[in-house]
């Protein structure tokens, strides 16, 4: 039987969010000139619903750039380069950067009173399987080769209990793995709970037509990372627009709250 990890192919049709165009390293940013923010985000939602993502960098900096990757490696290159100022990140990938020294911390997000963070594996309602050990076999999406929720902990967790999948596949956005269980492309996925709860409110049908077999422990929440070397004074203005600037109730998120790497640099320590 196949192994969990030999065949990785991408999802059809997974676009690219549209960016700023070629980066170059950026200097640091004078609050007094109001310089343009570049703020990069992968890997959470599909193009087509990551305009929260979007309004919500323009509401609390006006003169953000948004700048669209298709995964977190990706992201992490750019910050790594000094090519980005800020990254909206999973977990994993968030505590990466720290470990690696060219990210740093500065705000968590707050799940909203509905949800936590966490992974879950779903299968279509009408699908026989019941729990991971039904999964040897399947055909099964993931989101990211660097999501927590949507590879590293259910891949850990596979792994603990020797379950050897099918073919496996990279969707590198929540809602399209959720998208290839309905669609009947694959017959499991690994996702975000609060992005996938997020969606059952939004479309009261979708909970007739998935079933989650596994939950993952509850994780410290996605962070908000800076590239090194912005100045305090632009961090702390950053963490205090981003903390009146509202919610991504889209992907479960009721608000921003100050946090620092330790927590991040402790969850790395686990894998």
């Amino acid at each position: 039987m196949a192994r969990i990890w030999p065949l990785v192919f991408l999802l059809l049709g997974c676009a690219r969010i549209p960016d700023a165009g070629p980066l170059a390293p950026l200097p640091p940013i004078r609050l007094e000139a109001e310089a343009p923010l570049r703020i990069a985000v992968a890997g959470i939602l599909s193009p087509k619903r990551s305009y929260p993502y979007r309004t919500l960098a323009q509401t609390f900096w006006p003169q953000a750039a948004v700048v669209g990757r298709r995964g977190y490696g990706e992201v992490l290159d750019l910050l790594r380069k000094g090519q980005v100022d800020m990254a909206f990140l999973c977990t994993f990938a968030a505590a990466q950067a720290v470990a690696e020294g060219y990210g740093e911390v500065i705000a968590k997000s707050i799940p909203a009173s509905w949800t936590r963070y966490r992974s879950v594996v779903i299968v279509p309602a009408t699908s026989d399987r019941q729990s991971l050990e039904d999964l040897a076999g399947a055909t099964m999406a993931f989101v990211d080769p660097l999501s927590n929720t949507g590879y590293i902990r259910p891949i850990r967790e596979l792994k603990k209990r020797e379950i050897f999948l099918g073919k496996t596949l990279f969707t590198y956005a929540h809602d399209r793995a959720v998208e290839a269980v309905i669609r009947g492309l694959v017959e499991a996925a690994a996702v975000d709970g609060m992005v996938l709860e997020a969606m059952m409110r939004k479309d009261a049908g979708l909970k007739e037509r998935i079933r989650i077999i596994w939950e993952g422990p509850e994780d410290p929440p996605p962070p908000v990372v800076v590239r090194k070397g912005i100045t305090p004074e632009v961090k702390e203005e950053i963490l205090k627009r981003l903390e009146k600037a509202g919610h991504l109730l889209e992907a479960g998120i009721a608000g921003f709250a100050p946090a620092s790497d330790a927590v991040y640099r402790r969850f790395l320590l686990e894998f």
